[in-house]
């Protein structure tokens, strides 16, 4: 018996612990204003461009260059005034950038702005990596936070 609840217990270390090693967060300031592309219809439309590129850091105290582009999709509601809008990034990790991780996803955004509303939350899938991070998958959590600061949680499979 005390084998069992030691093999047990030795089982529930070391999967929290690849857990712990398999969750990043990212987080920096507030979004600086984005490159527009007004590549639809005249003004707000689908197929507009926003792009940034811009740095955060890591849990670890890694320094992390953050690239995203978001292109929108889907026509404003007309109620909600919120629109559809896809985002593809590249979230490189370290002074070289050689080890990123790749991101995609959809979600409502206010026509009024770039970014999602404050204490909001969207979930987008992980669909890749390089260097350590080569072949991953899994979600990355993105929040805006109410004081306009962001943190992205990274679940790794």
């Amino acid at each position: 018996m005390k084998k069992t609840i030691l093999l047990f217990a030795s089982i529930l270390f070391f999967s929290a612990s690849a857990v712990a090693q398999n969750e990043i967060t990212v987080t920096h300031g507030s979004t600086p204003a984005p490159t527009y592309i007004d590549a639809g219809e005249a003004g707000d439309s689908v197929g507009d461009l926003r792009i940034w590129s811009f740095s955060g850091q890591s849990s670890d105290n890694e320094s992390v260059l953050m690239h995203w582009l978001m292109t929108t999709v889907g026509h404003a509601d007309a109620v909600t005034e919120m629109e559809s809008r896809t985002t593809d990034a590249v979230i490189a990790f370290g002074e070289e950038g050689k080890d990123s991780i790749l991101l995609r996803g959809i979600g409502l955004y206010p026509v009024a702005g770039s970014t999602l509303k404050t204490a909001v939350t969207v979930e987008r899938a992980v669909i890749g990596g390089t260097g350590r991070f080569a072949g991953a998958a899994g979600i990355v959590i993105s929040t805006h936070l109410p004081d306009d600061t962001w943190q992205h949680v990274f679940k790794l499979d």
